[in-house]
């Protein structure tokens, strides 16, 4: 395992190795020796796509959307469930995670996020004047650099913090907002409020950059700028914003649902209609036995399973329930749907000459009608959230639902992203900022039941960040 590196050691950008390494890690390796300031590389605008790639590359990883950070939110609640011999992320399935604790989930993330936070920084702190015929496509390469900034706060600070309505004035600990690089600093942690209000302020200095198309969902557009911060809307309960940033989106007309057909093989083949941003696996650019996918496969690790709660939620004729593969050697008793039949998750099919190929969802366009759907509805609007609700209901082959109003309403849409978006890691982040218990019926792990709120659904600081930085506090009830 490399070494651990922290916010005030984080690596510079190296270009030529940038290019080179793909979902490997020999770039974080490098010692300080090699490491080339930002004056003597961000010098044209390709120096600055270089750095873009390097930044989407950095997202691969196995330690951030390649693997963990998808992985962990979902086994941290009650859809997906660990089997008997699961060691990987199995602290955070069992909620007895600590500072010290032997995975290095927490620690990867924390080095890994602020790492391409710091790519982030160096592009937009750069003293750089593009030629005037290049200005257009130096901007759209600089607004990605703000959404790229924004988008690594907003998921350390999901993973380190508690939920932003956790204090009436999100005041209590967040992460350290981190915006220019300084080997010397020692971050103290900002609140929550302060880190969302950094988030928004990027990714609404993000959008009007970013006025050309991408070739493809793995690089961010204006677009997905928007739906990104509909969601940090939501987070925070500002539900006017979310639904009207996510109205935007709509009426972008670039996206559109799936076809039931095309659903079940969406992450497989990529670049779907509704791909807003994904990280993008290939044949030639995957990480193997690291993908997202073999966690739950049985040619994989397979450490991970559906839960039975999870299969009561389907309906008769919901293509999503065919998002599961069969597996005789499971123990039907445990490892089962209602009918005994053993199961894994099969959303990331990939197999033999293309495994690890699936692309990995950021955010898609089902997610932006459930996030409207969810803010319409607890602002008042049963009627528009009850129809972004049905779009994704009938798409799925199930019929669409009338009368429900309030918080009815609302739980059959918490309910809906369930079905929909089930290990796409957002279950725990859902359960907690609308204030819910955890409450597992068919549970695997020493903790089936976690109260909210408790100090265990967020992720301690790693215990070598606190040690060498004395202005940063653990995470309360982790101890010092």
């Amino acid at each position: 395992m490399k070494t651990i590196r922290y916010i005030y050691k984080s690596l510079l950008l190296i270009p030529l190795t940038l290019l080179s390494v793909s979902c490997g890690e020999d770039f974080l390796d490098l010692q300080p020796p090699l490491q080339v300031a930002n004056s003597d590389f961000l010098e044209t605008v390709d120096d600055f796509q270089a750095a873009v790639l390097g930044a989407y590359d950095q997202m691969q990883l196995a330690d951030y959307y390649g693997r963990y950070f998808v992985l962990v939110p979902d086994i941290m609640g009650e859809d997906i469930k660990q089997n008997a011999s699961a060691n990987r992320g199995k602290e955070w399935a069992e909620y007895n995670g600590a500072p010290t604790t032997n995975q290095s989930e927490h620690r990867e993330f924390w080095a890994e996020i602020y790492e391409i936070v710091n790519m982030a920084n160096q592009m937009i702190n750069a003293e750089f004047a593009p030629p005037a015929s290049r200005q257009e496509e130096f901007e759209n390469l600089l607004g990605q650099a703000y959404a790229i900034r924004a988008l690594g706060h907003f998921d350390l600070v999901r993973l380190f913090a508690q939920t932003y309505t956790f204090t009436p004035d999100a005041s209590h600990p967040g992460i350290p907002v981190v915006t220019e690089f300084d080997p010397e600093a020692r971050p103290v942690r900002n609140t929550v409020a302060q880190v969302y209000d950094q988030i928004i302020a990027d990714f609404e200095t993000a959008i009007p950059l970013l006025t050309s198309d991408p070739d493809n969902a793995g690089t961010i557009s204006r677009e997905a700028a928007q739906a990104l911060l509909s969601r940090v809307y939501l987070y925070m309960g500002r539900y006017t914003e979310a639904a009207a940033l996510a109205t935007e989106v709509v009426n972008s007309g670039r996206f559109t649902l799936v076809s039931q057909a095309a659903y079940p093989n969406q992450f497989l083949e990529g670049n779907s209609s509704e791909a807003i941003f994904e990280i993008i696996f290939s044949q030639l650019d995957n990480p193997g036995s690291d993908h997202l996918g073999n966690m739950y496969k049985s040619s994989g690790y397979g450490d991970y399973l559906p839960s039975q709660q999870l299969f009561a939620l389907f309906e008769e004729g919901d293509i999503r329930a065919t998002l599961f593969a069969d597996d005789d050697n499971l123990d039907g008793t445990i490892y089962a749907n209602a009918e005994g039949e053993g199961k894994r998750v099969y959303k990331y099919p990939s197999e033999g000459a293309i495994i690890a190929t699936d692309n990995v969802p950021v955010i898609r366009y089902s997610e932006v009608l459930l996030n409207r759907a969810e803010a319409l509805a607890k602002t008042g609007d049963d009627a528009g959230a009850l129809a972004d609700l049905n779009m994704i209901r009938e798409r799925a082959g199930v019929d669409p639902l009338s009368g429900l109003s309030g918080q009815a309403l609302v739980d059959e849409i918490l309910l809906e992203r369930r079905r929909e978006l089930f290990a796409e890691g957002h279950r725990v982040f859902d359960i907690t900022r609308n204030g819910q218990d955890l409450v597992r019926t068919d549970c695997t792990s020493p903790t089936c039941i976690v109260e909210f709120p408790d100090p265990n659904f967020i992720l301690p600081l790693p215990q070598e960040e606190t040690d060498v930085n004395p202005n940063i506090e653990q995470a309360p009830g982790y101890g010092t």
